[in-house]
């Protein structure tokens, strides 16, 4: 492996064995290096394999413009959470990702600006082990970075790992989270005057059966067989929770232009009717307790 192009003292660019461009870093790799050189392995830290040349010039250009603060910040904590976790298969991607992410946070933190993670209860619900690691890394960052930084930040950082995870279509974690959030909405505004336990068995189905709803809705994967006679006992049996549906039904029209099918309208009446339910008669039995 020899260099290319030197990008600056621990970044050069090299070429593998079938003349494609790479990008290598190192402490000191590129330091009094002249083109041609052959590379010291033993340097070597992290190499990027670019799809293509202009992946690569845009690659270059993220490395260049990121402080080598963060990069290294990032490197660490990745790499440490590799070692930990050996099942754990994560895309280079996530060393520019996250380390742009939390440049652009310590700045915007600096500048008294904080934002709301809309997302946060269903990213700790439905990917929890991503959770983990945002909540560790948060802790870090506010302790080598001296900042106070919101759980919110841990949501965001969760999603960068949640999408680096290899196997994962691009993005589809992030459009799951957005329709089961989009859905807990429609059921907690529809039923306002209801505290729903959401670390109970039964909301936790609900999200499970929301989550594979979203997974199967982005693969073309949502074929049933229709039960008109099953369809319309549930409809009467969980009136309540089916007039929710409606609204659930006029969301995915409108936003994904997608009509729900009648077996997954009754899945999800009887999954809000339970928890509707399940969360009345704990409210009644906590209320005459109270008055015992």
């Amino acid at each position: 492996m020899r260099v290319y192009k030197i990008l600056n003292n621990n970044l050069v660019l090299s070429k593998n064995r079938n003349n494609e461009e790479i990008i290598v870093k190192g402490l000191g790799i590129g330091f009094h290096a002249k083109r041609g050189d052959k590379i010291d392995e033993t340097l070597i830290e992290k190499i990027f394999y670019p799809e293509n040349h202009q992946n690569s010039i845009q690659m270059q250009q993220y490395l260049l413009s990121i402080p080598e603060e963060y990069f290294d910040f990032v490197q660490n904590f990745v790499d440490h959470v590799k070692a930990e976790e050996p099942d754990l298969h994560l895309n280079n991607s996530i060393y520019l990702s996250l380390s742009d992410h939390i440049m652009g946070t310590v700045e915007r933190f600096g500048n008294g600006i904080s934002l709301k993670n809309v997302l946060l209860l269903d990213i700790q619900q439905l990917y929890k082990k991503e959770y983990e690691y945002g909540l560790k890394m948060v802790d870090e960052i506010n302790h080598t970075f001296h900042l106070n930084l919101p759980v919110d930040e841990a949501g965001f950082i969760a999603l960068h790992f949640v999408n680096a995870e290899e196997g994962q279509q691009n993005n589809d974690n992030y459009k799951i989270a957005m329709i089961v959030n989009q859905v807990q909405e429609i059921v907690k505004n529809y039923f306002s005057d209801i505290t729903f336990n959401e670390s109970s068995l039964y909301y936790q189905r609900f999200l499970t059966h929301l989550k594979y709803f979203a997974q199967r809705y982005l693969h073309k994967e949502l074929q049933y067989d229709e039960d008109e006679n099953l369809f319309q006992l549930v409809q009467e049996q969980c009136r309540e929770a089916y007039g929710c549906v409606k609204l659930i039904y006029l969301m995915m029209e409108e936003k994904y232009a997608y009509a729900l099918s009648k077996e997954e309208m009754m899945y999800l009446a009887i999954h809000i009717q339970t928890n509707v339910d399940k969360s009345r008669a704990s409210a009644l039995k906590m209320s005459l307790e109270k008055d015992e």
